[in-house]
């Protein structure tokens, strides 16, 4: 019963999709990421992102930021953690924290970025996206606010939208 509960959810997202995306409310950014591609295993519609830059509280054990960070590493990514909050070295782990996403190495290859973060600073760090070229946005429910999917689209940043926790992950 369960799932066939899921998969009618599916299925009524599947339209409700279908139809944001012909009547354009959907930014073209967003169009290929918005669809899944099965109804058994939607996944973030991009095959191989496997270095992933996580930015918002990813320190704080008590925050979203930080479970998304463990999700993300136990599918099999490399996560690089970005903090406007807190730039310091966990001792205890050795985990290190870039104070945003300029500051990653540019040897580093980051495919993706979540965005945990406020709005007000969601917009700076997809200009920092653009400047590195990093092209795909994963953007948390409450991060999407104040501009920022209209500044996404602007810059060309294909941008899927909702929750590393909920959301499965595709296979690598």
């Amino acid at each position: 019963n369960n799932q066939q509960a899921l998969l009618t959810m599916k299925k009524l997202t599947v339209s409700v999709l279908t139809y944001l995306t012909s009547t354009s409310i959907i930014p073209k950014s967003v169009q290929s990421l918005a669809m899944p591609t099965s109804m058994e295993s939607p996944d973030l519609g991009v095959p191989n992102l496997r270095n992933w830059a996580v930015v918002g509280d990813v320190l704080n054990e008590q925050k979203p930021a930080f479970r998304v960070c463990q999700r993300l590493e136990e599918y099999g990514r490399t996560v690089y953690r970005v903090s406007p909050y807190n730039t310091r070295k966990k001792k205890e782990t050795n985990i290190i924290v870039y104070p945003s996403l300029e500051e990653i190495p540019d040897d580093i290859t980051i495919d993706a970025v979540n965005l945990i973060i406020s709005p007000r600073i969601g917009t700076t760090v997809l200009e920092s996206m653009a400047k590195k070229n990093i092209q795909y946005a994963f953007i948390q429910p409450g991060a999407d606010g104040g501009g920022v999917l209209s500044r996404a689209d602007e810059l060309g940043i294909t941008v899927q939208q909702g929750c590393v926790l909920v959301t499965p992950l595709p296979e690598l």
